[in-house]
């Protein structure tokens, strides 16, 4: 079982702006805490289809109308909610702030909109006061708020711990707790915060989560042997977590044994690059075979040459762990080892298939991604395509500084009409928007050659069938055309 909710702050480094923010601060018990307004199903049915342009990276064209809704419909703290939360993913973070704070003015303590509050105030402790996250990139701008930068972000998670405790005191639920602890933690108030922690030691969601925290304050407190206790504690149902062994070494960095952190060091890299149901465990030869494939220091005929040896030793499970470790490391891009490595697993064929469909799930790189839908499409694995054709329409929105994986060719190597039809399924509502001629347009749909490319090879008239059974207009089916030549 995966450690789940560690949230990562930036460290905190000064800067020397004067100016400091000052949050405005309610007090939420003294506000009206019932019978709040809620919108009209015409409302909501606008706040779903806003969301689903925030959700499309599309935050531009959702301002405007979460604009248009809060100026012709503020009867209800859902169009503050909304209105203010599209700004805030715009970038416009105290315009955003401002929205919602104006909502609970107007109607109190809404649940919705004081977790919304401290969602915003939790971001904008995290990026700090140089940098957004705006549909779906990371945008840096020097001075783009003139605040001193860590009291910036000390004063929003005091805003977002102060929205927390209302919530906790009121609702008790655990993932507030949860938050409300990792805050503290930030703060340094590390007893406090473990006493939070401890809130949640019997919830089954959050109990390794919260172990791990309380094990991570002790270290601040320099209570080493009660850090190394519960990490421990953790072991015994987390055997491959490579971050606790990673806390381990600091631990034992700090006691000077330099032997074993080099020991625990070595596991948490280990279990980084193996996939999460390997078979292979922590030993020194599997150690050393990882850092083998790892390092630029060997030459790729000579690891096509260990490959070669391994593949011919008839260890099918062996063979399939080390193939997919090569292909989760993703150091050997462009050098034949990778495709050395997937070639053997389209080999293997059904006994593979299993792991590759789980590793396709986990966190790899999108080439990763390309390497194990070629996979999936030479086994023809039903559970294969259900995962790949989850997978394609995530590829419309994945940001510019990522290449996309070039999943919807496999998908047609996997079965031509089938492909063709959810290809054809996820680029119908992306012509209309792509037909924009408008930069931020242009550039939402930098990725989205991966799917008419192999369209290109597929025959003109079982494409037009296909699109016509599919109800493209003759304009849909010419912007396709264009699309693809």
């Amino acid at each position: 079982m995966k450690l789940k909710f560690l949230l990562l702050f930036l460290s905190l480094t000064l800067y020397s702006f004067s100016q400091k923010l000052q949050r405005n601060v309610f007090e939420y018990e003294k506000l009206k805490s019932d019978n709040f307004n809620l919108c009209d199903e015409a409302a909501k049915k606008e706040q779903k289809n806003i969301l689903r342009k925030l959700e499309e990276n599309n935050s531009t064209n959702a301002v405007v109308l979460s604009k248009k809704l809060y100026e012709t419909k503020n009867d209800c703290f859902g169009t503050f909610e909304i209105y203010g939360y599209s700004l805030f993913r715009n970038g416009q973070w105290l315009e955003g702030i401002d929205i919602i704070e104006k909502g609970i003015a107007k109607f109190g303590s809404v649940p919705e909109l004081i977790k919304r509050k401290s969602e915003m105030s939790l971001e904008m402790a995290k990026l700090g006061t140089r940098q957004r996250n705006i549909d779906g990139n990371s945008v840096f701008k020097a001075d783009s708020l003139q605040y001193d930068e860590d009291q910036f972000k000390e004063e929003n998670l005091k805003s977002a711990l102060i929205d927390l405790e209302y919530l906790i005191k009121t609702y008790n639920r655990s993932e507030e707790i949860y938050y409300a602890a990792k805050i503290q933690q930030l703060l340094t108030n590390y007893d406090k915060s473990n006493e939070t922690f401890k809130a949640l030691l019997n919830d089954e969601k959050y109990k390794n989560a919260a172990l791990f925290n309380i094990a991570d304050n002790y270290i601040a407190l320099k209570d080493y042997n009660s850090a190394e206790t519960e990490f421990n504690k953790i072991l015994v149902d987390n055997p491959k977590e490579a971050a606790i062994y990673d806390k381990l070494a600091e631990i034992y960095n700090s006691k000077n044994d330099k032997v074993t952190a080099s020991e625990l060091t070595n596991k948490s890299t280990f279990y980084r690059n193996t996939p999460a149901d390997s078979d292979l465990e922590y030993s020194k030869e599997n150690f050393e075979l990882l850092q083998f494939f790892g390092t630029d220091k060997n030459k790729p005929g000579k690891k096509l040459k260990k490959l070669q040896e391994i593949s011919s030793q008839n260890k099918q499970q062996y063979t399939i762990d080390v193939c997919l470790m090569i292909l989760k490391l993703h150091a050997n891009h462009g050098n034949g080892v990778e495709e050395k490595a997937t070639e053997i697993l389209k080999n293997i064929g059904k006994p593979s298939i299993e792991k590759v469909n789980k590793l396709f799930q986990s966190n790899v790189s999108t080439c990763t991604i390309t390497n194990l839908a070629d996979i999936m499409a030479a086994v023809k694995d039903e559970n294969s395509w259900k995962l790949m054709k989850k997978y394609l329409s995530y590829i419309a929105n994945m940001p510019v500084t990522l290449i996309p994986p070039n999943l919807p060719e496999k998908m047609i190597q996997f079965n031509e009409d089938k492909g063709i039809t959810e290809i054809l399924i996820t680029v119908k509502p992306l012509l209309a928007k792509e037909d924009n001629n408008d930069a931020l347009s242009q550039l939402a749909g930098f990725g989205h050659y991966v799917y008419y490319s192999p369209l290109g090879k597929v025959n003109k008239e079982k494409l037009k069938k296909i699109a016509t059974e599919l109800k493209y207009s003759d304009k849909e089916f010419s912007l396709l055309q264009d699309k693809i030549n």
